[in-house]
């Protein structure tokens, strides 16, 4: 797609029939093709996910509108509303939300919660409703009522995963038309995944550590390996065996752990970590023993102690070197990431070149 074209293609063509003609000649490059095309006619902003603001999306709501999360594989809203709610002084522990899982005999408890903070104020989280699809209605008409004179600081989240097939419905269209609809599907490159794993911390996050700068550079790294076995789902068989549902409650995990173990020790002590993530972790999700081996030496390679080092560092991948902690704050790393991200390709993943062409070419279609 960077290549020049033969002849007077380059001229001739306008950029939308060099989209024809690569759909014809290499539906695989596509792909790449319509994302230069559209960050070159459009914006950056719209080939690259930003990660997800729950607090600008919160501000759109009100008493009377639910908000509906549609679940993808590897995300939870439940840690969004939830830190949302403790930065407003709403929490489980002063009994003004609650979070109800939706199944069998959980129709009531949710009805009377839903009447209650109606009433008196507060967060209502019912998830995985779409394995109620026939209490839904009666959901949607309760909604209805209660919303008529509900407290100012009520809120509905609701949560559910889209049907197998575009023909199907299991929520009924005009509760999805009274709702604010909110698809966070998890990104589908390795810059964006970066990101979105580095935004689930904060300074503070570095700042509690009795080892800041140990903290920041193996969190760094951690999160480069989260991004990179997360999105090596796509490749299909030749990424993993099977395909493995790692998501952010992994990596927030392992950053807990890693915080403690930095704390309780005067060394790094890089083979307990290797160890925790790779065998525990992550390796609790996967049970292939090849891609155990496979996640395992990613982490002898990400979790090394030339990640502390302001000379060397760790090469995440070609042309991509961890930074020296001791010149970077939390965002700085961003602009690092943004800056200084080589191109998508799959040596990222220290894959073969060739690992992405049938993975693109089933995009395409």
């Amino acid at each position: 797609e960077n290549a020049q074209l033969p002849g007077t293609y380059d001229k001739d063509l306008t950029p939308f029939q060099k989209l024809i003609l690569f759909r014809a000649l290499r539906p695989d490059r596509l792909v790449y093709s319509l994302s230069s095309f559209i960050g070159d006619t459009m914006g950056k902003e719209y080939i690259s996910q930003k990660p997800f603001d729950m607090k600008a999306t919160f501000e759109e709501t009100n008493s009377k509108t639910p908000i509906f999360f549609v679940l993808f594989a590897g995300v939870d809203p439940t840690p969004w509303v939830e830190n949302l709610g403790r930065e407003m002084g709403i929490s489980l522990e002063n009994k003004r939300f609650v979070n109800i899982s939706m199944g069998q005999g959980q129709e009531a408890p949710a009805e009377a919660i839903l009447k209650r903070y109606a009433k008196e104020g507060g967060w209502v989280m019912l998830q995985n409703c779409h394995l109620m699809s026939s209490w839904v209605p009666k959901l949607e008409r309760l909604l209805e009522i209660v919303s008529e004179g509900a407290h100012e600081d009520f809120r509905c989240f609701l949560s559910a995963e889209p049907p197998p097939m575009a023909s199907m419905r299991n929520m009924p269209e005009s509760l999805m038309q009274s709702c604010i609809k909110v698809a966070n599907e998890a990104p589908s490159n390795i810059q964006s995944n970066l990101i979105r794993a580095w935004d689930n911390f904060s300074q503070d996050t570095i700042d509690s550590c009795a080892k800041p700068t140990e903290m920041k550079a193996c969190l760094f790294s951690l999160c480069w390996f989260h991004a990179v076995v997360s999105e090596r789902n796509r490749f299909g068989p030749q990424g993993w065996s099977r395909k493995y549902s790692f998501n952010t409650g992994d990596l927030t995990i392992c950053a807990n752990v890693l915080r403690s173990y930095l704390d309780a020790n005067d060394e790094v002590p890089w083979d307990d970590l290797r160890y925790i993530f790779g065998e525990i972790m992550y390796g609790g999700h996967i049970t292939d023993a090849w891609d155990r081996r496979t996640c395992s030496t990613y982490l002898k390679v990400y979790q090394d102690p030339a990640l502390l080092s302001s000379r060397t560092g760790v090469e995440l991948a070609p042309g991509f070197k961890s930074p020296s902690p001791n010149d970077m704050d939390y965002s700085d790393y961003i602009k690092y990431v943004e800056e200084c991200m080589p191109p998508e390709s799959p040596a990222l993943f220290g894959l073969h070149a060739n690992a992405e062409i049938k993975a693109l070419a089933q995009r395409t279609d």
